[in-house]
This record gives structure tokens, C-alpha cells and sequence, in this order.
């Protein structure tokens, strides 16, 4: 890795290495690409392939029926030739079962090639098979047909590679090479010590950019030049000033320089002191010396480039002075440490008064650690000033970290990672910048908000992961910030808060439940709208396939018949098998075409009614055989039939939707607890037209029935008696549910074991709206119980 890095650095031009990045990309993106084209065009064209030898067989079969049936050898060769003119076969088979008879295309050792594919057909006459057709393929075409378009897209692939790569590098000699040698230029001048030449190109694009600005720190540097010379000035008389001094040390030298003033900071003439780093290391108080020395070699090693440290140094008359050494390094390009320079100050006064200080906090600190209450101080800039252990604790923060005084909205953060406010979305140490000045008057701002003063104290109640709650004081300091204290008061809040905790869970149930009711009933639809789906798959495939395989065939007949015509080879024969073939194939086209556009037509409208709560006018018979059509693919896995008797004519004004949900479930129902497996059963659907402009819907069927304990709980939710076997238990009560809400109708049931089941539906030709479309309910009752007429079925 290493020598291709130092090669790519040695490459001399940016154009060489943009190519370096270009070509492999570009060709190994279009390599992967065009093998995975080729690859699914050749699945593509073997399918083609497969499905036209599968047509030619399935005609052929029809067009030899009659001429094994009459022994016609001739045109049995001929059918045989006729198919033979085929490309993508190899051989023909076609047997005689009744002659036990053989007849071959081209000879009679067939297959030619042990890699050929077969295609077998039976050949019948009135459901009595005669003979068997046998057709033997490669994919010798089609390889043919893949080899030529590689070569051709290799070729046009090349031509466009080549187009990028000169169109590449022309723009790229334009709009990079050009401006990026004078800007080079410019830089060589300045370094030859040319002055500094400003760049002549103006562009509004990165180059553009980058010169502008390489012109601009020209121009500043010019300036920065004169205003060191300046600094330099001031820098002495501000050491003056400052009774500070300065010091550097050459770390490839071994030279140690300082300033007149450091001597003097120490009691010393200007040149009492050597510059050596053992003279400074002889000043060193004993019991730090160690220390410092140790840091001052650190120094050399890590990465820092700035450093402070406070010691002390022995005075001329023998006392000790407190000095804060800030250093910065100057590193070079493997981060080694060439140069040390800083300054000295005496500090003595400063660090007594801090030393004072921290005696006093160790006092006070002792004594507020010895409280039961936890107690917290911050000051105006939002920093944690003091806390006691039992602050700490009640905080669930390590006490060496509100020991370093950290922000306050730090600590927040640090219990928020420790999930400390859980589901507390409302806790006010959220929302609230604490000791932030203001002059809003409230205790704090929302987040979207300008922070203020706390000048008002506050008090909340906050609930711990363990359990405990923590009362929260906070009380506003004149100066700003704030004290605040913390109380356990798990055992007085406890029977309050569990009780008001016993009410909203219960809340939440009770609203969970009413949303799993709705979830539920939407999924039941969902799974019957899936159903329908797979439905139109299956049905529309079936005639679309047939269609398409009829006029392959038709194709290929026209134009061996064409080439025959050609030729002047064209026998009567040939053209009478043609007219025949052509006559067969267009009306199974025409057949199979009319079937599939009534299936889209009919699965269209079940869909949309299913997907839909819309009220609309609709026959009520041609409606019920568009669900039962839509149910055809679950039917036919089965050996169950489903029947409809109902009058024509049967108009209805209602949820077509709701309707076909009850239909699609009961069917469903009836499937799966009705039938034991491996039998035969019959569902009918019986219609009769009632007085009251109501209908009669009965769903029958001839299965086993349902147990006299099990019918009084049909309808009730997550009643099943398959558990383990993927039943919900929903069902029945979702039919129950669309029938006396939606439909605004009754449904009963009636069952003997051993003798079928019977479901009565008695709904209105015109729906009334129901009442969750008119007015909200605000409370709907989740899962009701329904309390039918004693009929039932097998519970779903």
C-alpha cells in the first residue's frame, strides 16, 4: 500500500492521474453492468425459446390428431417437415400409439445431441390419446443471437469510452491545467523572492476560487508583514509592563534563551542567572523538581502545542515564589517537537488566595456532605460551583464529575444519555436553560425560545429509573444562577402516584384496545384484498399466455408459408394445414383475449370495493359472481365448489365493499373448518327477495357442522378452534361487525354436527349511513359482543 501511495504521489501530471481514476472506472463499471444485461437476456431469450417450442407443440398436437386417427402418413411427414423448418429443433418425434408407429424428423436417430431439450405433447382424438409428439431443441439460436449483440454493443461501448476520455481531458485541460500552471507560476516567483506576484485569472468556479484567494493572502501578507514589525514593538513593551518574562528553548541546539526580566522576577541582576537549562532546574523547589522535569520531557513527546504549569522557584533571599510557565511547541512534519517558547509570570499572590479558598470549600463541603439533603449551587454562567455527595447520589452522577465543575445543561445531557428522565418528556430540566441572564422574568425558555433568568423559585417532582422520587427545590441567587436542593420523597408520593398510574394504564388499555379492534378489522382486509391479487395473477395469466402463444405460432407458420409461397414449393396440403392452423389459432386468440379483459374488468371493481368504504347501486348477482370469480385460485387448490342461486335483477343500494368481505370470509371460514381434508364439499349461496325490501343472503354448506357448546360463541372475538393452526378468531366477528354496522343488517346461524352449517343474512336493498359516517362517537365500544338468533357456523 505504501509503494502505491509514493507511486501516485510520483505521477506528473493531474491529467494522468485523472485518466488513472477514469478509465478503470469507467470500464469496470460498464464491464459489471453489461455482464449483468447480457446475462438476464440471455434468461430472456431461453424463456422465449421455451415458450415458442412449447406452442409449437401444443398446436401440432391438434393439427396430427386427425391424420394419426385416419393413418395419413403423408401428412403426417408433412406436419413433421413443416415442423422441422423450425431453426431451434433438432429432431421430431411422433408416435403412434394405435399402430405403435414412429415417425421421425430428420432420421430415425433422434435426438441428434445429448444436450437437447424435450417437449412432450399427448395427442387426442375425443379424450382418446393416439399418439404422442416429441420435440427435441437447443439453444443454439439463441447464444447465436447473444454472441452477436455482445460483439455489437463491445463495439459501440469502446467508441464511447473513447469519446469520455477526450472529452474528459479537454475540459479538464481547460478549465484545471491552464489556471492551476499560472497560479504554480506565481508560487515559484514568490519563493525565487520575485516579490509577490498576484495570479491574472478570473472564474467563478473552485479554481477561480482558490486563485481569488491565493491573490487575497498575497495581499494579506504584504499587510501582515507590517503589522508584525509593529507587534514586535508592543510585544516588549507589554513584557515590561506585565513584570513578565520570555523565554525559548532550541531543542536541536540545546539553547536556552530568556529575558532580562526573569531574573528580576526572582531578585536577580540581569546577569546573575546563566541561560542554561540547569540553571533553571537548579531554581526548582526539591519536592517538585521531579514533577516538573518529567513534564517538561512529556512536553517532547505527545502531540500538545500549548502548555501551562504552575511551580515554584527559590527567590535570591531564599523564599519561594509560585511561577505559571505557558508554553507553545513548534513541531515538525512528523509531530516532533523542534522549539519551545513561553512565558514566566510570578503568580504568588494569586495561588495563597486559591489555597485559602480550597480550604474553606473543603470546610464547607464537609458539612453540607454530612446533610441527608441534596444540595446544588450554580453560578451565573450556568457552571456547577459546588454539590454534596448526597446530590450526587440523588442525581445518579459520579461525584468527581459535578467536582469539575461542568456546565450545568452538561449534566442534564449526561443523565439524559443515562436514560435518568426515561419516559419524562415533560421534565422541566429539558425544556429550561438555567442560569443563562435574561430579563424575561420566567424561570426559563423553551427550546425555540431566549433563555432567562430564574427569578422566581420553582418546584417539580421527578420520578428516578430505581423507583425513587426526588422533590426539586430551585431558588434564583441574586448575583444569578441558583441553589437547588433535592428530597426523597418515594414513601409519601408512592400510594398517590400508584394510583394515578392504576387510571392511566387503564386509559391506555382501554385505548389500545379500541385501536387493535380497527388494526385488525383493516388487516382482514388487507389479506383479502392480497388474496384477490394473487387471483388476477393466476386468471389473466392463463388466457394472456395462450393468446400469446397462438399468435407466436400463427407468425411462424405465416412466414414458413410465405417462404414456401417464394419458392413455388407451396403444396395444397401446406396451405389447407395453414388455413386450418390459422382459423384455430385466431379464435382461441380472439377467446382467450375476451376472457382476460372480462377478468380485469370484474377483479377491477372487487378491488376497488374492498379497498373502499364507497356506497353505490349495484346488481346484486352479477356482484356475488365477481367475488366468487375473484376466489377462483383458493377454489381450484381445493376440491370445493361454490354455487350461486339468486334471481337476476336484484338491484341494490348499499356497501359493495362490506358485502364482499362477509362473502370472501365466510367462503374462507367454511375452507378451513368445514371440509375435512382430501373431501369434496358444496357451498351455496341461496338469494330470495323479502316483502320489506330487504333480502335473505343464506351462505350453506355440506361439512361437518359445528358442536352445540361451540355455536353460542361463533361471533365473539378471538374464538377459535384452531389455535395452534393459524386461526385469529376474527373472522366471524368481522362478518358479524359489516353485517349489523355497515350493512345495517341481522345474521344468524344454524348448524347440526355431521350435517353443514347455515348462515342467515337479512339485510336492506338500501343501506342506511351508519352512524360512525354521521356524527363521532367518543367512546365506540372495542370488540362488542354480539348476541345473534341461534344459528352459527365453524368458528374462524
Amino acid at each position: 500500500m505504501t509503494r502505491i501511495a509514493e507511486a501516485w504521489r510520483r505521477v506528473p501530471a493531474v491529467s494522468a492521474k485523472f485518466l488513472l481514476i477514469l478509465v478503470p472506472s469507467l470500464v469496470v463499471t460498464v464491464s459489471l453492468f453489461s455482464a449483468l444485461f447480457f446475462y438476464d437476456r440471455y434468461q430472456d431469450l431461453q424463456a422465449a425459446l421455451r415458450d415458442k417450442v412449447a406452442t409449437i407443440a401444443d398446436i401440432n398436437a391438434a393439427a396430427l390428431s386427425n391424420n394419426l386417427w385416419t393413418f395419413d402418413v403423408q401428412a403426417i411427414r408433412n406436419v413433421i417437415q413443416a415442423i422441422g423448418a423450425n431453426r431451434e429443433l433438432v429432431c421430431v418425434e411422433v408416435t403412434d400409439d394405435l399402430a405403435d408407429g414412429l415417425f421421425a424428423w430428420p432420421g430415425p436417430s433422434c435426438p441428434l445431441s445429448g444436450d437437447a431439450n424435450i417437449e412432450r405433447r399427448p395427442i387426442r382424438v375425443q379424450n382418446l390419446q393416439v399418439g404422442t409428439i416429441t420435440l427435441h431443441y437447443n439453444h443454439k439460436v439463441a447464444r447465436e443471437q447473444l454472441r452477436q449483440e455482445v460483439v455489437n454493443t463491445a463495439v459501440l461501448l469502446l467508441l464511447m469510452l473513447a469519446g469520455t476520455i477526450a472529452a474528459a481531458l479537454a475540459a479538464l485541460r481547460l478549465t484545471v491545467g491552464r489556471p492551476l500552471r499560472r497560479l504554480i507560476a506565481s508560487i515559484l516567483e514568490s519563493e525565487r523572492g520575485g516579490g509577490l506576484q498576484p495570479v491574472d485569472w478570473r472564474a467563478s468556479d473552485e479554481l477561480g476560487r482558490v486563485i481569488q484567494a491565493h491573490n487575497a493572502m498575497l495581499a494579506r501578507l504584504g499587510r501582515e508583514e507590517a503589522a508584525l514589525r509593529m507587534s514586535e514593538q508592543r510585544l516588549a513593551l507589554a513584557i515590561t509592563a506585565t513584570r513578565s518574562s520570555v523565554w525559548d528553548y532550541d531543542l536541536r541546539t540545546g539553547l536556552y534563551w530568556w529575558s532580562k526580566e526573569f531574573p528580576t522576577l526572582l531578585g536577580y541582576g540581569p546577569n546573575e542567572l546563566a541561560m542554561t537549562t540547569e540553571t533553571w532546574a537548579s531554581l526548582l523547589h526539591p519536592d517538585e523538581a521531579e514533577g516538573v522535569m518529567a513534564d517538561s520531557r512529556r512536553r517532547l513527546r505527545d502531540r500538545a502545542m500549548a502548555y501551562t504549569a504552575v511551580y515554584r522557584m527559590r527567590r535570591r533571599d531564599g523564599r519561594w515564589a509560585w511561577i505559571e510557565d505557558r508554553a507553545t511547541a513548534q513541531r515538525d512534519a512528523d509531530g516532533r517537537a523542534r522549539r519551545l517558547t513561553g512565558t514566566m509570570s510570578d503568580v504568588t499572590e494569586r495561588v495563597r488566595a486559591e489555597l485559602d479558598l480550597a480550604h474553606e470549600r473543603n470546610i464547607l463541603q464537609v458539612t453540607l456532605d454530612n446533610t441527608d439533603q441534596g444540595i446544588l449551587k450554580v453560578d451565573g454562567d450556568g457552571r456547577v460551583v459546588m454539590a454534596n455527595s448526597r446530590a450526587a447520589e440523588l442525581l445518579n452522577i459520579p461525584p468527581e464529575v459535578l467536582a469539575g465543575s461542568p456546565r450545568f445543561a452538561d449534566v442534564v445531557a449526561l443523565q439524559r444519555r443515562q436514560g435518568e428522565f426515561g419516559e419524562m418528556g415533560d421534565d422541566p430540566d429539558l425544556y429550561l436553560s438555567y442560569g443563562i441572564g435574561g430579563t424575561d422574568g420566567h424561570a426559563g425558555a423553551g427550546p425555540d425560545e431566549p433563555a432567562g433568568t430564574i427569578d422566581q423559585p420553582f418546584t417539580f417532582k421527578r420520578r428516578r429509573p430505581d423507583g425513587r422520587i426526588v422533590e426539586v427545590r430551585t431558588n434564583p441567587l441574586p448575583e444569578g444562577g441558583f441553589v437547588r436542593t433535592l428530597t426523597d420523597v418515594t414513601v409519601e408520593a408512592r400510594s398517590a402516584e400508584e394510583i394515578f398510574n392504576a387510571m392511566q394504564e387503564l386509559e391506555r388499555a382501554y385505548a389500545d384496545l379500541k385501536e387493535t379492534q380497527a388494526n385488525l378489522v383493516q388487516a382482514e382486509k388487507m389479506a383479502s384484498l392480497a388474496l384477490l391479487v394473487a387471483g388476477v395473477a393466476h386468471e389473466i395469466n392463463t388466457p394472456i399466455g395462450i393468446a400469446f402463444g397462438c399468435a407466436t405460432h400463427l407468425s411462424g407458420r405465416t412466414g414458413t408459408l410465405a417462404e414456401a409461397f417464394e419458392r413455388g414449393t407451396m403444396r395444397k396440403s401446406e396451405l389447407a394445414a395453414y388455413v386450418a392452423t390459422a382459423s384455430e389459432s385466431s379464435r382461441l386468440i380472439e377467446q382467450n383475449l375476451t376472457r382476460a379483459a372480462e377478468l380485469i374488468q370484474s377483479f377491477k371493481r372487487v378491488a376497488v370495493d374492498q379497498t373502499s368504504e364507497e356506497r353505490r347501486r349495484f346488481d346484486l348477482l352479477a356482484y356475488l359472481e365477481e367475488v366468487v370469480t375473484s376466489l377462483g385460485p383458493t377454489l381450484r387448490k381445493s376440491r370445493h365448489r361454490v354455487a350461486i342461486a339468486c334471481s337476476p335483477g336484484i338491484l341494490m343500494d348499499s356497501f359493495p365493499g362490506a358485502l364482499s368481505q362477509v362473502v370472501t370470509n365466510l367462503v374462507m371460514n367454511a375452507l378451513t373448518h368445514a371440509f375435512p381434508a382430501d373431501s369434496k364439499g358444496h357451498m351455496v349461496i341461496d338469494v330470495d327477495e323479502m316483502p320489506d325490501d330487504e333480502v335473505t343472503i343464506r351462505f350453506a354448506d355440506d361439512g361437518v357442522g359445528i358442536p352445540a357448546e361451540n355455536l353460542p360463541k361463533v361471533f365473539e372475538p378471538f374464538f377459535t378452534t384452531r389455535r395452534g393452526s393459524g386461526g385469529s378468531g376474527l373472522g366471524l366477528h368481522i362478518v358479524f361487525n359489516l353485517v349489523t354496522q355497515s350493512l345495517g343488517g341481522r345474521i344468524s346461524v344454524d348448524s347440526v354436527p355431521g350435517d353443514g352449517t347455515t348462515f342467515t343474512l337479512r339485510i336492506p336493498r338500501t343501506a342506511a349511513t351508519p352512524q360512525a359516517a354521521t356524527q363521532p362517537q367518543s367512546q365506540p365500544q372495542p370488540f362488542p359482543l354480539p348476541t345473534p338468533v341461534p344459528l352459527e357456523t365453524d368458528p374462524a
